[in-house]
């Protein structure tokens, strides 16, 4: 899915929907899905999960292939052998790249009092682009899990000067034009700033985040379609 230069991936379910990542297609106005032969169509966002990093999009015509299943358990081990399906950052051919791993725990962490997210932690190389591609056990084909992040670590200190830099609006301007071909204007500590965290993210401690099977199943049921 491209908009405005930035991309991600997603993969079909059953009910003729794309199942993606809410952080690829938040703030999207303009949402395509690109399939592998090359074929472009508009989509529609049915329901979003900012809390599990989870999206459902309709695209506008049907897309005439074959729908990935979803596990029917989640008794998945440490150890267990997974692969997904996706569009790193940097290429840009239509068919999917193949990345394959193991899980490697969970990790649990609070989002706001009272709220605990759980994902899979995943020892494979995912990349952003990869964002939103399905978790597939290699042994049986099934997803069980979403792609949702990499680990991209910064320390309190970096984090906080590359804040500033994005702050900075004075001093010398760089005047440019986005991939939607809209003008942009940045001033030159924003453009380091941008450059300095792009690489940042880029860093490969192949080391990722998936959303949960029985997350997932919910955020389907909750929007009235069946897993």
């Amino acid at each position: 899915m491209r908009d405005q230069g930035t991309v991600g991936t997603g993969f079909l379910h059953k009910s003729g929907n794309i199942v993606t990542a809410d952080h690829v297609v938040r703030g999207c106005a303009n949402v395509v899905v690109v399939l592998p032969d090359g074929k472009q169509g508009q989509t529609t966002t049915l329901a979003d999960d900012q809390d599990h990093d989870l999206a459902l999009v309709k695209p506008s015509v049907p897309i005439s292939a074959q729908p990935l299943s979803l596990a029917s358990n989640n008794n998945f081990k440490v150890g267990t052998q997974v692969s997904t399906w996706g569009f790193p950052a940097g290429y840009f051919g239509l068919a999917p790249l193949l990345s394959v791993g193991y899980l490697s725990g969970i990790e649990a962490y609070q989002i706001r009092p009272g709220t605990i997210v759980r994902k899979w932690v995943v020892n494979a190389a995912f990349n952003g682009g990869n964002s939103g591609g399905p978790l597939i056990q290699i042994e049986t084909g099934e997803v069980f899990g979403v792609v949702s992040s990499k680990l991209a670590p910064i320390s309190q200190e970096s984090a906080q000067i590359l804040k500033v830099l994005e702050n900075q609006k004075f001093g010398m301007q760089y005047n440019g034009t986005k991939a939607d071909g809209s003008p942009i204007t940045m001033s030159e500590a924003q453009l380091v700033g941008k450059v300095l965290d792009e690489l940042r993210r880029q860093v490969q401690l192949v080391i990722g985040q998936a959303v949960l099977l029985d997350d997932l199943k919910s955020f389907l049921r909750a929007n009235k379609i069946d897993p």
